[in-house]
């Protein structure tokens, strides 16, 4: 079924090539790999760049994607086996495989009713904490500055997962800004999209040790991997190709105008549905990346029964996250899974909210005849949604 609002926020079928300048380069010249010949500069640098500075980080380096850039992150700041690392209980399950994936322990964190972390559902015993994981949803960004203000205290890493929202703004500053390091992803569905690639920036000596992670163990000096310097180590082969560090460059060029447009476009989608909806705001949503509408049905069972009513209509919309990480089987069976919550609390506000949580997208190609099919459809189903500030 083709739906009026698909979710891929980035359509190169929909897009003029020949103004994807860093994108038509790369074709043209066929250098797919970030190693070029002539030694000149390539488009994976390129975006490391331009990151590090969006993000006002000294350094960056892309990678594959968006859960080995967490998983790298970690590893880099001396996350490993045994580590507490408190992490966002509302979140994709990814962002705890990768906790789980270098031998750590991930430890819940509550949510409260506008998704923001609740630090009244820190662990009692929190000083055993080693990392900080915050993860900002949806394209809404959460406030971080008690989270940052908690690792400033026990001197321990933030690591800010922005992989759903780039450009997405909180009362605090851009998500990614605050934290030791900031990740985020190019993955289809994402506000930047290449298919696949992520990117983590923070200080150089942390990005060195996650770029050797991720190219072999080694950086490249005169075009040359130091193998025999003693900083090398054993690492991955995990490098993000041309052509997508290259689409990634041309979006990253034009995001704060796309998400000017995405927000008037939302905006208009509000304002349709009001007063008879209220969506789900984030602390800031001027800021926010104004691509997902998020709104609360009543019952998970009336989520879903929403969700097929839209469907019906031709208008995508989905839950979230059916649960939060703790919930799925294949964590329930983890042995640090297990850990972490007999350190932590049960994030009883997560997982009565996660299946209850509906997202409908929007993206710069929405038209104004979308705008009112898709508000028709959410208000056919009005008598299905609650009030975001419910409990």
């Amino acid at each position: 079924m083709t739906m009026i609002n698909p979710s891929p926020l980035f359509d190169l079928s929909r897009e003029d090539l020949r103004e994807l300048g860093h994108f038509s380069q790369v074709i043209r010249s066929g250098e797919l790999f970030r190693y070029r010949e002539d030694g000149s500069p390539s488009k994976s640098e390129l975006l490391e760049q331009q990151f590090a500075g969006y993000f006002g980080k000294e350094s960056a380096v892309a990678v594959m994607n968006g859960t080995t850039a967490i998983r790298l992150a970690l590893r880099a700041a001396g996350v490993g086996p045994g580590d507490h690392v408190l992490l966002s209980a509302y979140s994709f399950i990814a962002c705890a495989m990768a906790v789980v994936s270098v031998g750590a322990v991930p430890v819940p964190m509550d949510i409260d009713h506008i998704l923001d972390c609740d630090l009244s559902s820190l662990p009692v015993h929190h000083d055993l904490i080693s990392a900080v994981l915050a993860v900002h949803v949806q394209g809404h960004a959460v406030p971080v500055t008690a989270l940052r203000e908690l690792c400033d205290e026990r001197g321990i890493p933030l690591i800010e997962d922005a992989c759903q929202a780039v450009g997405a703004g909180s009362h605090d500053r851009r998500a990614g800004a605050l934290g030791d390091i900031a990740v985020t992803s190019f993955q289809q569905a994402k506000q930047i999209s290449a298919g696949e690639g992520g990117l983590l920036a923070g200080t150089r000596a942390l990005v060195e040790r996650a770029y050797r992670l991720a190219d072999l163990g080694a950086v490249r000096r005169a075009g040359q991997p130091d193998w025999d310097s003693g900083e090398a180590m054993v690492g991955e082969n995990l490098r993000m190709t041309e052509m997508q560090a290259a689409l990634a460059l041309d979006q990253l060029s034009v995001l704060e105008h796309v998400l000017a447009r995405q927000r008037l476009i939302r905006q208009a989608l509000w304002d349709a549905i009001r007063p008879r909806v209220r969506p789900v705001l984030s602390q800031c949503p001027a800021s926010d990346s104004g691509a997902h509408t998020l709104l609360l049905a009543r019952s998970a069972k009336d989520a879903r029964t929403f969700c097929a009513a839209l469907a019906a209509a031709d208008v995508g919309s989905r839950v979230v996250w059916r649960k939060p990480y703790p919930e799925f089987g294949v964590m329930q069976r983890l042995p640090l899974v297990k850990a972490g919550l007999q350190a932590g609390r049960w994030p009883a506000r997560a997982s009565a909210l996660a299946p209850r949580i509906v997202s409908v997208t929007l993206s710069k190609y929405t038209t104004p005849e979308v705008i009112d099919r898709v508000a028709a459809a959410i208000l056919s189903q009005a008598g299905l949604l609650a009030d975001f500030s419910l409990p």
